[in-house]
């Protein structure tokens, strides 16, 4: 039985993308036996009963998230100390954007256990100050060789630490990609609404906010809703930009064609898309920010939906196979517009474009599949240390 411990405090929580990280975790436990302790901040909104999890104070992780104070830091939380004694590797997150990350590596090295963080972001602003060129790029490159892989969702993720003066022989090797997992049980092709009423539905699921294109989807959909009362487009998501969205759509007309649905919990997703007959995704570039990786993109084509999507940060690399889904140019609507278009006309593209997706997601990124890797990636390091 291998016990490994996830320290994630003011980073975990219910409906968030560590629940894809919480499948693979399942998953090890139900086929191989693994034993999972999930550490939160007093204040996470996390609960789930197939693991243990442990809630400790703020004050415990928060005191020492500068990291030039990490020389004169010392482990002294007796709480955490049995925790971590018991764990075979400790789990974490990436110290460059939660610096809690530190704590877990910190210990894992003073102990000599194997450590493993994941790192998602694929953009992030490089301070050129003096203090970060002589001080904190410093303890981040500690960090990082005290390290035993660097688990991140896409190539672009390390070009980041590359970016950010943190790339050198010892820890390009201890990259790993992995991706996100999908379960492709749950988000499955579904009869579509469609066929009972008639009506077409594209469908968005994003945060509201301007990142995520929502003002050029609406604006290259006008027309065709203006023209077609058998289309629907619906948003599902909240953020700052609803209440201009909605303003948009009274201003256009569109109150009968255009539906804002609220958030729902994520087991409730896969009936949202599998009723709906297309996808789109049109998140852009900002100064500091792109996406990700965009999980819910392959949850929706694991469902069979044809998706209109952007090759906007890491969706060029989560989506690497010719004709599994239709790219656009970022922010060009007329591309979008006739994008969408010919897919409402034409049931057979849809098709075969969502069959394609749907093989495309199963044979990369099922939770069997990642999982696995997961497990090899982790045995690897354990069983070096037993030897």
């Amino acid at each position: 039985m291998i016990h490994l411990v996830s320290f994630r405090p003011g980073v975990v929580g219910n409906n968030t993308a560590f629940e894809a990280q919480a499948l693979i975790y399942k998953y090890l436990q139900e086929h191989y036996g693994y034993v999972f302790t999930i550490v939160k901040s007093e204040t996470d909104n996390y609960h789930d009963p197939a693991f243990k999890t442990v809630s400790i104070p703020k004050k415990v992780w928060q005191g020492s998230l500068n990291p030039l104070v990490l020389a004169k830091w010392s482990w002294n939380h007796k709480d955490l100390d049995q925790i971590f004694a018991e764990a075979d590797g400790i789990l974490t997150v990436d110290p460059t954007v939660y610096p809690q990350g530190f704590l877990a590596i910190e210990y894992a090295y003073r102990s000599k256990k194997p450590v493993w963080f994941d790192a998602s972001l694929t953009v992030l602003e490089t301070p050129q100050n003096l203090n970060w060129r002589l001080k904190r790029r410093f303890f981040f490159r500690k960090a990082l060789h005290q390290t035993t892989r660097i688990i991140v969702t896409v190539p672009k993720c390390i070009e980041r630490f590359q970016s950010l003066g943190l790339f050198d022989e010892i820890i390009a090797p201890k990259f790993t990609i992995m991706g996100h997992p999908v379960d492709t049980k749950t988000f499955i092709p579904q009869p579509k609404r469609s066929e009972q009423d008639g009506i077409l539905r594209v469908l968005v699921i994003s945060r509201m906010v301007p990142e995520k294109g929502l003002l050029y989807i609406l604006e290259a959909m006008t027309p065709l809703l203006q023209l077609r009362r058998n289309l629907q487009l619906q948003f599902l998501g909240s953020g700052s930009m609803r209440s201009l969205l909605e303003a948009e759509v009274i201003e256009r007309g569109l109150s009968e064609n255009v539906v804002l649905l609220n958030p729902i919990p994520h087991s409730e997703i896969p009936d949202i898309l599998g009723g709906a007959d297309l996808f789109v995704n049109h998140a852009v570039s900002i100064a500091h920010w792109e996406e990700y990786f965009g999980v819910v993109n392959l949850e929706a084509m694991s469902c069979g939906l044809p998706c209109v999507l952007t090759r906007c940060g890491g969706i060029s690399y989560a989506i690497r196979e010719k004709d599994v889904a239709v790219f656009v140019e970022e922010r060009n609507i007329i591309q979008l517009r006739e994008a969408i278009t010919r897919l409402v006309d034409s049931e057979p593209e849809r098709c075969k474009i969502g069959k394609k997706a749907h093989d495309y997601v199963k044979d990369y990124y099922a939770l069997s599949v990642i999982s696995e890797k997961y497990h090899r990636m982790l045995q690897l390091k354990i069983r070096s240390m037993t030897i």
